[in-house]
């Protein structure tokens, strides 16, 4: 009768050795992966303001004089709100220059315009007095874009916790329930992990102003967190 070779035994060696590698995953079978949202809703109660004075012309003197006027006609326009605005700053003047177009079959050389600006910028918490601000800015000369970015709440990082909160809570109430389900109870979160950063996105636009007229609404406000965490299962 043939001899079997040694080499089918080391074949089942390798199949229980295969089966051993197997069992940590096994053991590992009693845990549950849930992604929650958390989602808190609010209205802006402050705004990021900049102005700008602009001045242009031949001279440049000229140009530096009329962006110091728009500036004193500002301090002097805004002098009853003054008080109210945060975080305010008068950059410094800016003078360059511009190469004006030329005119077509034109046979002078192009010529050169000397522009000054000087921006001012700062917070207002107010939003109550946002109008008669903007009024002041329009009265000076002065030029500005208010926008959607322009808004936000003046507790942001309160608000986002709170959302970070509802997110983990929205997880651990998943995990409960489908622990519950199986007849078991949901235990300690082995990994926890956030999805990007609570961004607000606006959920009703506001009207924009460019200097030319009235904000009339502020929009509604949302901010989301996700995250990902993964629990044991008892």
């Amino acid at each position: 009768m043939p001899i079997t070779p040694l080499r089918s035994s080391r074949t089942g060696l390798k199949s229980l050795a295969f089966a051993a590698v197997l069992l940590p995953s096994l053991a590992a079978a009693g845990e549950v992966s849930v992604t929650g949202e958390g989602k808190v809703q609010y209205t802006p109660d402050s705004v990021r303001l900049q102005f700008t004075a602009r001045g242009e012309s031949a001279d440049s003197q000229a140009a530096i004089h009329t962006v110091e006027d728009k500036i004193d006609a500002w301090e002097n326009n805004i002098s009853a709100y003054r008080n109210q605005l945060d975080k305010y700053d008068t950059a410094t003047l800016n003078l360059y220059s511009r190469q004006l177009p030329v005119e077509r079959d034109s046979d002078e050389p192009p010529k050169r315009h000397s522009v000054a600006t000087q921006s001012v910028s700062f917070t207002l918490p107010a939003l109550d007095s946002l109008n008669p601000v903007l009024q002041a800015a329009q009265d000076s000369g002065l030029e500005y874009n208010v926008n959607d970015n322009s808004f936000f709440h003046s507790n942001q990082a309160r608000l986002e916790r709170e959302a970070l909160g509802k997110a983990i809570d929205d997880a651990r109430d998943q995990c409960q329930f489908i622990a519950q389900r199986l007849g078991q109870s949901c235990g300690e979160v082995k990994t926890l992990s956030t999805h990007g950063s609570p961004r607000p996105q606006v959920m009703m636009m506001e009207a924009r102003a460019k200097g030319d007229g009235p904000v009339t609404e502020v929009g509604e406000r949302e901010i989301a967190v996700s995250v990902s965490a993964t629990f044991e299962i008892d």
